[in-house]
């Protein structure tokens, strides 16, 4: 059958106009429907946009309903069909709805979907004539428009509230004639939230203090993580299989993870979250309807608003609180790739194989318009697996989390060189018994514990300690762990915070490459740590090691940069050459010094109420030690930490008793003089000298 005899016998059934727009049912009786498509499609052609043609018409129905059909308008439409009530709500015509959907038709033809849904539906209204009983000057109250932008900025579907919003703006701003066009002043007001978020950024966070390495892109722009909050739910659980928890998480399983919500714990969900501050969760710790459990778990509330957005900082704070909080939970993510119905498993395999090499733990989340468009991804790894030390966030516009992938993996490759795992992290013993009590926290920073130790949100905790010779009370960054009944404090840090904290000690004003340099050697000695203490694998926080001072407390932090891992990389050539498994460092100098103390000084100094006796002793190591002669006792002290507790320049060559009352101490130089000299190093920087030439000079490869 031809198409003219097809036409032919459809034009008897079927009431016509120009065969371009097909009435059905009782619709084809209404003759001022038909005028009203006619000039509706008319001026859309006028306008530039591609309307019905007879060969590709579009078909208007009655919706054989008397309800609702949509919560929005009396009409309703998909590409190529419009749907009309006979007696639409509103006070409207039904010619008025049948030019709304029409827009929609055209729109759909020309733009093919490219306009954000609040943009099609905003021209949708102006153009059907809806807003003509309203008069200009009229504009909605400041929380009717923050709540319709961040409705616009999630990509919620417009309820009755939005659109008379939306409406109460178009009579204000207009909307232009040109297909496609979207109004400048209205995508300002409300698509310009989304807009801010740039196209990716990132962020590179150290899992142990939450101390930022690098990041890029936009830090500030709030976005909703989508299933990226399925990590601080399941941190939330009281009890689960890590295995199968794992591979739900893998998959982002929604279903699996609602039906563990019976061990699901709301107040320490909410403590995970604490760093998001703009939130809406609702007031009740565990949800009464489903739909509110799935926005606890990234997707949309009841509302089809998102229960909280946050920014890149935030967002890594809080899935670093999640992953510290039961470590085990999040092992199987290391699976995200290798299973196949995990979200990653579409991926290239060579970025997959990545993931694998450097034993990542992987989870993507989403955020969706109501008609499945990614607004945004997120993309979340750390690493190892094992044992995280390295958290990165990454988020990109306009795509899903799993399509992040390839940009991460470029990334993933240069970290890997320049953040190697083996340097990432330090175990600081603070030596002295200090009461878990002190450990305290601000209250925007909530302290988390769990079995394996504390630690706060925000990465920093103050602390107090009785170590002789160390700072009492300090702010440092990272997570605390009792090591035994005595209160053995270990603190677990990254590196550069920790040579921060050394640097502040024992060289605060080298400059140049002699901080290099120095820096090097500190960070060195951090990541060997187990070669200096084999009893606690761990380094101390006196200046028999190194002074680890952290941050004062009301001090601003610190600015710092990153140590270069070259120069480690040559430490480890220069102490494998040498023998050495410590690389010794001092103030240096030749200068003659004395000091007098009061014998009532030195028994404060040593809570002792009398000193007898002070002897110099050398080991057959070389290590030098300080005998203390008490009326019914004596101890044994590292000269090191005999000279830091009375604050000396270095370990005393010669100690006298002037007379009964007054001890006299005398020596050279500061410190104990071995490897590299402070005093030295700066002045070969100010030579010209550089770090690597510096390293050399000090540890016996110089040139």
């Amino acid at each position: 059958m031809n198409a003219s005899l097809k036409r032919c016998i459809r034009r008897q059934y079927l009431f016509d106009v120009g065969a371009a727009i097909l009435f059905f049912g009782a619709l084809t009786q209404q003759a001022e429907l038909r005028q009203a498509a006619t000039i509706a499609v008319s001026e859309l052609a006028a306008q530039g946009y591609k309307i019905p043609s007879e060969d590709d018409p579009v078909r208007v129905f009655p919706a054989l309903t008397s309800g609702a059909f949509s919560g929005r308008h009396a009409g309703g439409w998909r590409p190529g069909s419009i749907y009309l009530r006979q007696q639409p709500q509103g006070g409207l015509s039904e010619a008025v709805y049948l030019r709304h959907e029409l827009f929609h038709e055209a729109s759909h033809r020309s733009c093919g979907g490219r306009l954000p849904a609040w943009a099609e539906e905003a021209g949708a209204m102006y153009f059907s004539g809806e807003l003509a009983s309203l008069a200009p000057g009229d504009w909605p109250g400041s929380l009717e428009l923050q709540r319709i932008k961040n409705r616009v900025r999630q990509g919620a579907e417009l309820d009755s509230n939005d659109r008379e919003a939306l409406a109460r703006i178009l009579v204000n701003t207009g909307w232009p004639n040109e297909p496609c066009a979207v109004s400048a002043k209205l995508n300002e007001m409300l698509g310009q939230a989304f807009d801010d978020a740039g196209d990716s950024s990132f962020l590179l966070m150290s899992l142990l203090s939450g101390r930022i390495l690098v990041s890029g892109g936009d830090q500030v722009s709030r976005l909703p993580p989508g299933s990226l909050l399925k990590i601080p739910y399941a941190a939330a659980l009281a009890q689960a299989d890590p295995d199968l928890l794992g591979t739900e998480l893998a998959a982002s399983d929604t279903e699996k993870l609602l039906r563990r919500r019976e061990q699901f714990q709301g107040e320490r969900y909410r403590l995970l979250l604490s760093p998001i501050k703009d939130q809406k969760l609702p007031a009740q710790t565990e949800p009464s309807d489903l739909q509110t459990w799935r926005s606890y778990l990234g997707e949309r509330n009841a509302d089809g608003d998102f229960a909280l957005q946050t920014n890149l900082p935030e967002l890594a704070l809080t899935m670093r609180a999640a992953l510290l909080s039961k470590p085990e939970y999040f092992r199987g993510l290391s699976q995200n790739g290798i299973l196949p119905n995990s979200t990653l498993a579409g991926q290239r395999e060579t970025d997959k194989k990545l993931l694998r090499q450097l034993q990542v733990l992987a989870k993507t989340g989403t955020v969706s318009t109501v008609d499945g468009h990614p607004l945004a991804g997120h993309l979340m790894l750390a690493w190892p697996a094992t044992h995280p030390v390295f958290l990165a966030i990454f988020r990109q516009r306009g795509v899903s989390g799993a399509a992040i992938l390839s940009k991460a993996a470029a990334l993933l490759s240069t970290w890997q060189h320049d953040y190697p795992s083996r340097f990432a992290a330090v175990r600081v013993s603070l030596l002295t018994p200090t009461d878990p009590d002190s450990w305290s926290a601000e209250p925007d920073c909530p302290l988390v514990a769990n079995q394996h130790g504390r630690f706060t949100v925000c990465g920093q905790i103050r602390i107090v300690s009785s170590a002789r010779g160390s700072r009492s009370e300090r702010v440092v960054k990272g997570v605390l762990r009792q090591t035994d009944e005595h209160g053995v404090t270990v603190l677990e840090t990254d590196l550069d915070s920790y040579v921060d904290g050394v640097l502040a000690a024992e060289a605060q004003n080298l400059a140049g490459s002699a901080r290099e340099a120095m820096r090097a050697v500190i960070a060195w000695n951090g990541s060997h740590g187990s070669h200096r203490h084999n009893e606690s694998s761990s380094l101390c926080d006196t200046t028999h090691c190194m002074v680890y001072l952290g941050e004062l407390p009301e001090d601003k932090p610190r600015r710092s940069s990153h140590t270069d891992i070259a120069l480690l990389t040559l430490l480890d050539q220069l102490a494998a050459k040498s023998g050495l498994n410590w690389l010794p460092f001092a103030n240096g100098g030749d200068q003659h010094w004395q000091r007098q103390l009061s014998s009532a000084e030195l028994s404060r100094a040593f809570a002792e109420n009398q000193i007898l006796d002070i002897r110099r002793e050398r080991r057959k190591d070389g290590e030098l030690f300080i005998r203390l002669f008490y009326p019914t006792s004596e101890e044994l002290l590292s000269c090191e930490i005999f000279r830091n507790t009375l604050k000396l320049p270095s370990c005393p060559d010669s100690v006298t008793a002037a007379d009964g009352q007054t001890w006299q101490f005398a020596g050279i130089g500061a410190g104990h003089g071995l490897g590299l000299s402070i005093d030295r190093a700066q002045a070969l920087a100010e030579g010209g000298r550089t770090a690597e030439q510096i390293l050399r000079d000090a540890y016996g490869q110089s040139r």
